[in-house]
């Protein structure tokens, strides 16, 4: 629990002081980017410290801060250590493309959302799990002011939102134990009064069941609410859109997973209707937005609806109703974040160095650009994933536990629809270069240091600032009684009382240690400020590999998230914190 509230300190610690200063501007600026990366390290490292052990489904009520209301899991682990080493990696990306002003929405919406996101998914209590996972929402904000001329509009569509799903969440778990006791009432023999039919309390509770799956496809984009995602890529910065497509959609998907498996899905109730519905809105999503992404030529575009056909898969989880859903519904929300992150922080690296979005106009873009294709390559495997990873198992258990056969192998089928999108810019890399190809500075490592003009330093030019006397080896001036710098040092006898001679010789040895160390200072501090500079420009000048680089990272990270790494499969399946809500005592 300690490690647990020190890493929730430290993200609001970091996402205010990196919010103030980077809305400043200048040196405060700069301090707030640098503390807000610090901060984004240290939840990361503490992330990996979290208790990952099974949660109890006794949970002890606590005396502690929030009375027992947090608990972590091993879930919580990998979810945040993985959100927060993603983030640093877009982070970086960020501020190579754009300095301070790329990260000035980015990185204070990305730690708010990390702190709202963790108390979401460690939440015993339903109405705080909820409100958490709306509040990870409202950060969406912060990252859209930093976003296009749009960000007004897309702003309040974000502020919506992340208001009505968990609403929709809390409404659906305070009547589940109303509708659960009907239920109870119907098979009780002991009951006196009127029973309750089971087709209404059936029907009830698949009521209960597409209300909480209308909040999780809101969040996500499934059509018919997909007109919000390409309006979001519009107004906000490329890359801000793995925040606020890929992660921010986990929490209140948690949570609407918690509800249905632990309060829905136990009294195995008939739904074949409301299953019905929502395996035929995800069908037709992802057929729909495979065609479109395939078609557009608009490249976040295409990648937006990309997002929405893998975020869709999570609706099998909800359409289910069963409890064998729950851990390959989580499962596969972490290979969503993950692969989608990879996915999208190549397209705005794509963007940037080509200085287009159009698709057409990236021909030969594989051949500049070599590390940037190997990027899309593991992240397009990591999407999928091969049989035998978690990733695979995880889209062919959603679709039989939602639908019988056929449906089941024509929803595998249709998952695998987006697969065309992926070899159409891959194949599209291979043609012959257009001009905006052509324009890009190609990929390339550069070895050694580039001569830079740096001041030249002459011996004992540093004094001190007190005018004190230069360093050895230079002309000192006089000193305040006429003596030179040999006098001063006391080369030479001075003349007048012993007492007034053992004065100035202290008072000229605390000049000449003050001047010394003053001296060192200036020249330890400039040899740093010397440094720094020389790394930064470095940085910048192999910028374009350094940003490939990074996404080939985050194609790696979203790899081994597919093929099940740290045992994902695993933590995904374990029970979650109790959900309790206001009537569900």
């Amino acid at each position: 629990m300690t490690v647990l509230l020190a890493l929730l300190g430290i993200g609001a610690l970091g996402a205010a002081g990196s919010a103030w200063g980077l809305a400043r501007g200048g040196r405060a600026a700069r301090l707030g980017a640098v503390g807000g990366a610090l901060a984004l390290l240290v939840v990361a490292i503490l992330a990996f410290g979290l208790d990952s052990a099974p949660v109890s489904r006794t949970q002890p009520a606590g005396g502690g801060v929030l009375d027992g209301g947090l608990s972590a899991n091993g879930y919580l682990r990998l979810v945040v250590a993985l959100w927060a080493l993603d983030a640093i990696l877009v982070t970086f990306v960020a501020w190579l493309s754009g300095g301070i002003r790329g990260v000035r929405g980015l990185l204070p919406a990305t730690l708010a959302a990390i702190v709202g996101g963790t108390v979401a998914l460690a939440a015993t209590d339903l109405t705080l799990g909820a409100a958490a996972a709306g509040a990870a929402g409202l950060a969406a904000l912060v990252a859209l002011v930093a976003g296009g001329p749009g960000f007004v509009a897309a702003s309040y569509r974000e502020l919506r939102i992340s208001l009505l799903g968990p609403v929709l969440l809390i409404a659906a778990g305070a009547a589940a134990p109303v509708a659960a006791t009907l239920v109870l009432r119907d098979v009780s023999a002991d009951v006196n009064g009127p029973a309750v039919g089971p087709g209404e309390a059936g029907a009830l509770m698949g009521l209960l069941a597409l209300t909480i799956a209308l909040a999780i496809a809101v969040r996500t984009g499934v059509i018919p609410f997909h007109v919000r995602v390409p309006r979001l890529a519009d107004a906000a910065s490329p890359l801000a859109l793995p925040l606020l497509l890929a992660w921010i959609p986990i929490p209140l998907s948690v949570v609407g997973l918690n509800i249905v498996d632990q309060l829905l899905a136990p009294l195995a109730l008939p739904h074949e209707g409301e299953t019905s519905l929502v395996v035929a809105v995800v069908l037709f999503t992802l057929l729909a937005t495979a065609l479109a992404a395939f078609l557009q030529d608009d490249l976040r575009h295409a990648v937006g609806y990309l997002v929405i056909a893998d975020g869709a898969l999570v609706l099998l989880g909800l359409a289910a109703l069963d409890t064998a859903a729950w851990g390959p519904a989580r499962s596969w929300l972490i290979v969503f974040a993950a692969s989608k992150t990879a996915v999208i922080a190549w397209s705005a690296v794509a963007e940037a160095r080509f200085e287009t979005r159009s698709v057409p106009d990236l021909r030969g873009w594989l051949r500049r650009s070599p590390i940037l294709g190997a990027a899309l390559v593991v992240a397009t495997v990591a999407t999928f994933g091969i049989p035998g990873w978690v990733a695979f198992a995880a889209r062919g258990d959603l679709a039989s536990l939602a639908a019988g056969s056929p449906w089941d192998a024509l929803l595998i089928l249709a998952g695998f629809a987006t697969l065309p999108t992926y070899l159409r810019l891959l194949v599209l890399g291979t043609g012959p270069a257009t001009s905006a190809v052509s324009r890009a500075a190609p990929e390339r490592i550069v070895r050694g240091w580039r001569p830079e003009a740096l001041p030249v330093e002459r011996e004992g030019a540093l004094r001190s600032s007190d005018g004190g006397p230069a360093l050895a080896g230079s002309e000192g001036p006089a000193g305040a009684s006429g003596r030179g710098a040999a006098e001063v040092a006391g080369d030479e006898p001075f003349e007048g009382s012993q007492g007034t001679e053992v004065v100035d010789r202290a008072r000229a040895r605390s000049r000449r240690v003050l001047a010394t160390s003053s001296a060192s200072a200036s020249h330890a501090m400039a040899r740093g400020a010397r440094l720094v500079g020389r790394l930064t420009r470095a940085m910048r000048r192999d910028g374009t590999e350094l940003t490939a680089a990074a996404v080939l990272a985050l194609a790696i990270l979203a790899a081994l998230t597919s093929w099940g790494a740290l045992d994902i499969a695993g933590a995904a399946a374990q029970p979650a914190p109790i959900v309790a809500g206001p009537a569900s005592d």
